[in-house]
C-alpha cells in the first residue's frame, strides 16, 4: 500500500514538474502580448543577440518582431564591434565590458594551422575561400565554383546600391610568364561565379599599386561612409605612407592624404566612432599619436597614449610586446606572451586574460554580432 502510494506520489510529481514550464510559457506569453509593441520591441533591442533568438520562442509576437529584416538591421547598428584575437589556432571575440573572451565559430575549412579572419563586415567574416556568420553558425563559399579561388583579399563590403555583399581583391594575370603585366583589381559578388576588373589610374610615381610584386597594403581595410580605406605601406627604398580609397558604390579608386607622419613609424587605420583615425608610434611599443580626419582631407592630431613599459614588464621580462588602439575611447590591446592587457588612454590598466603557453594576436579586424539573414547561407543549407 506505503508502495503505490509512494509511486502514485511521485507519478504525481512528475506530472507537476512537466506542466509547470508550460504554466510558465503562458504566463510569459501572456506578459509580453500585454505590453505595447513600441515597449516590446525596445526590450528586444536592448538584448544581446542569443537572448533575442531565446524570446523567439516566447509567443508569436515576439517572433514576429525579433524575426522583422529592419529590427534586425536595428539590432546589428546597437551591437557593439568586438575585436578579434588569434591564440592556440582558434579565432576569439574579445566582450570589452565583460573583460571576457570567448571562441568564434569556425568554419569548415578549417585546416591544422587554424582558423583565421581575411576580412569582416556588418557580422560577416571571410576566412580563406569561405563566408561565414559567427552568431548564427551559418557558412557558405565565396564561389559555388571550387576551381575559382578568391586570394588576395582586401575587404569586404555591402553594395548598397544593390545591397550584394562584395569582396575586392588582387590576383596577378592568367599570363605569368610576361614580368611586365600588371596585377589585377577585381570585384566578386558572395555567392556568384562572375568576378570583375576594377581599373586602378595610379600616378606614375605610385607604380607599385599595379606592380608585379602586388601593393604592399598594411592591415586592414577600414570601411566608412561606403568608401573602403587601403593603407599602403612602402618600407624599402624610400619609406611612405598612402591611403588608397575605395569608393563601394561606383566601385572606383581615388587617393587621400595621409597625416604628416614620420614615414619610418608604424602607423595603423581604424574606425573611432564612426571617424577616420590613425594611430602613429615609432616602435608600436611604448606609445602611440592618434590622428583623426576632419573635412575629408584635413589631419589634426588629438592626443598621445603612453603605455606603461614598467606594468607591462611585470607580465613579460623580455622581449617584445605588440599594441593596438582597438575603439574609440582610445583603449589600446597589449598582447605579450601568456598575457592580453587591456589599458585606457591614460595608460591604466584595466583588464588582463592570461593564456597558458601561448602568445594571443590582435587582428585589425572586429565582428559585430548580427541576426540578419543573408540568401547566400540560405542556398548553401539547401
Amino acid at each position: 500500500m506505503l508502495l503505490r502510494s509512494g509511486r502514485r506520489l511521485a507519478t504525481l510529481e512528475e506530472a507537476a514538474r512537466a506542466t509547470v514550464p508550460r504554466r510558465r510559457c503562458r504566463a510569459r506569453s501572456d506578459l509580453f502580448a500585454g505590453l505595447p509593441e513600441e515597449i516590446l520591441l525596445d526590450i528586444l533591442l536592448r538584448l544581446p543577440p542569443k537572448s533575442v533568438l531565446r524570446c523567439r520562442a516566447v509567443c508569436r509576437l515576439c517572433r514576429r518582431l525579433a524575426s522583422d529584416p529592419a529590427f534586425l538591421l536595428d539590432h546589428l547598428r546597437r551591437q557593439p564591434e568586438l575585436p578579434l584575437m588569434t591564440c592556440g589556432g582558434r579565432l576569439r571575440a574579445l566582450h570589452r565590458q565583460a573583460r571576457r573572451i570567448h571562441p568564434v565559430f569556425r568554419s569548415p575549412e578549417v585546416s591544422r594551422s587554424g582558423f583565421t579572419a581575411d576580412a569582416s563586415c556588418d557580422g560577416l567574416l571571410v576566412s580563406g575561400q569561405h563566408i561565414c556568420n559567427p552568431t548564427t553558425r551559418q557558412w557558405a563559399p565565396l564561389s559555388p565554383n571550387p576551381k575559382h579561388r578568391v586570394e588576395n583579399i582586401l575587404g569586404l563590403y555591402r553594395h548598397q546600391p544593390s545591397g550584394e555583399y562584395r569582396v575586392l581583391y588582387w590576383r596577378y594575370p592568367n599570363n605569368l610568364y610576361n614580368m611586365d603585366c600588371l596585377i589585377e583589381y577585381r570585384v566578386l559578388t558572395v555567392g556568384t561565379d562572375d568576378p570583375r576588373i576594377i581599373d586602378c589610374t595610379v600616378a606614375p610615381v605610385e607604380t607599385e599599386l599595379i606592380s608585379r610584386g602586388g601593393p604592399a597594403i598594411f592591415g586592414a581595410a577600414v570601411l566608412l561612409n561606403a568608401n573602403l580605406h587601403l593603407h599602403w605601406r612602402k618600407t624599402f627604398g624610400i619609406p611612405y605612407h598612402r591611403i588608397l580609397v575605395f569608393d563601394t558604390v561606383a566601385e572606383s579608386f581615388r587617393h587621400m592624404r595621409p597625416p604628416a607622419v614620420n614615414p619610418r613609424h608604424v602607423m595603423h587605420l581604424l574606425d573611432m566612432g564612426g571617424t577616420l583615425a590613425a594611430s602613429t608610434s615609432k616602435d608600436g611599443m611604448t606609445g602611440m599619436s592618434i590622428f583623426m580626419l576632419q573635412d575629408h582631407d584635413v589631419w589634426v592630431f588629438r592626443y598621445r597614449i603612453t603605455l606603461p613599459v614598467v606594468d607591462i614588464r611585470r607580465f613579460q621580462e623580455r622581449g617584445d610586446w605588440w599594441a593596438k588602439v582597438v575603439n574609440k575611447e582610445g583603449h589600446v590591446l597589449v598582447t605579450c606572451y601568456e598575457h592580453l592587457l587591456l589599458f585606457d588612454k591614460g595608460g591604466n590598466l584595466i583588464g588582463n586574460s592570461k593564456f597558458d603557453d601561448d602568445l594571443p594576436v590582435v587582428l585589425p579586424f572586429r565582428l559585430k554580432e548580427s541576426l540578419i539573414q543573408h540568401t547566400f547561407f540560405q542556398k548553401t543549407e539547401n
